[in-house]
C-alpha cells in the first residue's frame, strides 16, 4: 500500500471534476447516472473514479450488480468532496456579486424559537450594507447544524444539540432562554388559578420532533412530575404553523418566551401563569471550527451578539 498523497500531490492531480463525480455517484449510487450528469460517457466516467481511487490507493465504492455502495471510507471522502464544492458554489456565487457592485452572501440558519432575534440584525445589516444578499434557513437545531458541517450555511443561531458538536462548531453564547406555556388570548385556563403541569394535560398540544431541544425539554419536565407526553399532539417544526394553530383553537405549546413577547402585546397569543423549573439551553451563535468567515459573515455576528446582548439588558430590566 502507497502511502496517503500529500497536499502537494493533491493540488496537482485532484480537480473539480473529480469532485463532481464523486458528488454525482455519492447521491446516485449508479455509474451511468453519474455519467448523464457530467455530460460524459460511461467509460470517460470510469477512468475518472479510477484515476481517484489511484489517487488515494484506495477503493471508494463497492461495485455491486445493480448499484455501486459507498466504502466506510468511500463516504468520508464523498463528504469532503460535497463540502469543496458548496464552498466553490458559494465562491462563484459571492464572485459574482461583487462584480456587480454588491457585498457578497450569508448564508444564515435559524431555528424558530431565535427567529425573532434575526429580523433586527437584518434591518440593521441591510443599513450598514444595502448590496449584501442575506439567505435565510429556519429549521430545527439539529438539521441546520448538519447544513452548517456541509458548509452550506456559514452561521446558525441555535444550539448545541449532540454531545460531540463543540468538536465540530465554536459556539457564542446569547444568553439564557425562558419557557413559557403559549395559549390564545381567550384561552378557558386564563381564567383559572393554581394552574398545574397535571391540569394542562387534558388539552391537545403542539410539540417540535423529540430530536429538538424543546421538546426534550418538555419531555423532562412532565417526567419530573410523573406525567407522559399528552396522547392529543400536533408535531410541526413550523413557526406559522404553531402560530396558526394557537390563534385558532385552544391548543398549547412549549415557546421561548421572547419569541411570544411581541404576539403577547398585541394580544394575539397569551403566557400561561406557569413556570417550568427546567430551563432549555442557552442560543448561541454557531460556526465552523477552525474556519475563516468572511468579513461579511463576521460583522453579522457582530450585529447578533450587540443586539442579544441588547435584548438580554431589556428584558433582566423589565424583570426588576
Amino acid at each position: 500500500m502507497h502511502s496517503p498523497p500529500t497536499l502537494q500531490t493533491l493540488c496537482s492531480r485532484l480537480r473539480y471534476r473529480h469532485l463532481h463525480l464523486l458528488d454525482a455517484l455519492g447521491r446516485s449510487h449508479n455509474m451511468h447516472v453519474a455519467a448523464q450528469q457530467l455530460n460524459i460517457t460511461q467509460p470517460a466516467a470510469t477512468k475518472i473514479l479510477q484515476d481517484i481511487e489511484d489517487l488515494f490507493d484506495l477503493e471508494l465504492f463497492e461495485r455491486l450488480p445493480r448499484d455501486m455502495k459507498p466504502t466506510e471510507i468511500g463516504e468520508f471522502v464523498l463528504r469532503f468532496a460535497h463540502e469543496s464544492l458548496n464552498v466553490a458554489g458559494k465562491f462563484i456565487e459571492e464572485l459574482d456579486q461583487m462584480k456587480r457592485g454588491g457585498y457578497g452572501v450569508v448564508q444564515v440558519g435559524v431555528t424558530y424559537g431565535a427567529a425573532f432575534l434575526l429580523s433586527p440584525c437584518i434591518m440593521r445589516m441591510k443599513e450598514r450594507h444595502p448590496r449584501v444578499s442575506i439567505r435565510v434557513l429556519e429549521r430545527t437545531s439539529d438539521l441546520l447544524l448538519e447544513e452548517l458541517k456541509e458548509k452550506t450555511l456559514d452561521l446558525v443561531i441555535g444550539r448545541y444539540t449532540g454531545e460531540d458538536q463543540h468538536n465540530w462548531f465554536d459556539f457564542r453564547d446569547l444568553g439564557a432562554t425562558r419557557m413559557c406555556v403559549v395559549a390564545n388570548p381567550h384561552h378557558p385556563l386564563l381564567k383559572e388559578t393554581a394552574l398545574t403541569l397535571h391540569r394542562l394535560m387534558d388539552w391537545p398540544w403542539i410539540v417540535q420532533p423529540l430530536t429538538t431541544p424543546t421538546r426534550r425539554l418538555f419531555e423532562g419536565t412532565l417526567a419530573d412530575h410523573g406525567l407522559t407526553c399528552p396522547v392529543n399532539i400536533v408535531e410541526t417544526t413550523s413557526i406559522f404553523t404553531t402560530l396558526q394553530l394557537l390563534q385558532a383553537s385552544d391548543m398549547l405549546t412549549v415557546l421561548p418566551s421572547s419569541a411570544v413577547d411581541a404576539f403577547v402585546a398585541q394580544k394575539l397569543l397569551a403566557k400561561l401563569p406557569l413556570d417550568f423549573a427546567r430551563q432549555i439551553e442557552d442560543y448561541g451563535v454557531l460556526t465552523r471550527r477552525g474556519d475563516r468567515p468572511s468579513p461579511m459573515t463576521r460583522e453579522f455576528m457582530e450585529i447578533v451578539l450587540e443586539l442579544a446582548g441588547e435584548e438580554m439588558q431589556r428584558s433582566n430590566a423589565a424583570d426588576t
